[in-house]
């Protein structure tokens, strides 16, 4: 409990430093949302398929619901901003295991506000996927992407703790090239991700393994980033 309330005290002085977070945030993720419908729309519709592109960009972005835009966020690369932070928070008296345990808050607290914005979005400006409509349906389809944006959101949570800025870019870009040849090997066997999930969440509603497989990997590999991360962040050198 003490861990987690000092993680709560950085979590909140995060937030007060930087006042303009949630507008930069909502911006964004409405950004994302009004892409994704367009495209998503695509995909299912006829025109669509042969179109790999939405499985691509569902895979490479829905992570990112998981992210509070900062100016740290935004300057990883040219300034190294996470390393940064890591070292200032290290002359405080703050055990690591907090300072993971408020990144993992921020990402909750992220996944939630930024997905009912995006799916709301997604659900209302894409005709396509108003044809499955139902609120069981939404609920499902959204929580089944969240589930798999929190294990690939596990995965950059470990990189912002142990890279430098540059290696966390260029490990980016590999998880990315690793999402299109994903999207690629599955439409050559015929299928699309996007399809799939839809059809399990139409089917099956709240009830779809889909939906709890994904959530279930989501929770497993956050837990999995947290014990790896606290293991190796207390021997990096941030010099």
């Amino acid at each position: 409990m003490k861990i987690m309330k000092q993680a709560w005290a950085i979590t909140r002085q995060d937030f007060r430093n930087n006042p303009y977070a949630l507008l930069w945030t909502l911006l964004f993720i409405m950004y994302l949302g009004f892409t994704m419908s367009f495209v998503v729309s695509m995909e299912l519709g006829e025109s669509g398929a042969l179109n790999p592109a939405a499985d691509f960009v569902v895979l490479v972005l829905t992570p990112f619901l998981g992210f509070i835009y900062n100016r740290r966020t935004f300057k990883y690369l040219q300034e190294d901003s996470y390393t940064h932070m890591l070292a200032f928070l290290r002359t405080l008296p703050i055990p690591v295991s907090a300072v993971i345990m408020s990144r993992i808050q921020q990402a909750i607290f992220a996944f939630i506000g930024n997905s009912v914005i995006f799916f709301i979005l997604l659900f209302t400006l894409s005709g396509t996927l108003r044809a499955y409509a139902g609120p069981g349906f939404f609920v499902s389809f959204a929580l089944t992407w969240i589930g798999y944006g929190m294990l690939i959101q596990a995965i950059y949570m470990y990189l912002e703790f142990l890279k430098r800025g540059k290696a966390y870019f260029w490990l980016s870009l590999v998880i990315m090239l690793i999402c299109g040849m994903i999207s690629i090997m599955v439409r050559i066997y015929g299928a699309n991700l996007v399809s799939i999930t839809a059809f399990y969440s139409k089917e099956w509603q709240l009830l779809s393994p889909v939906m709890w497989g994904a959530l279930a990997a989501g929770v497993f590999g956050i837990f999995v980033s947290y014990r790896m991360t606290l293991r190796r962040l207390i021997k990096r050198d941030l010099a």
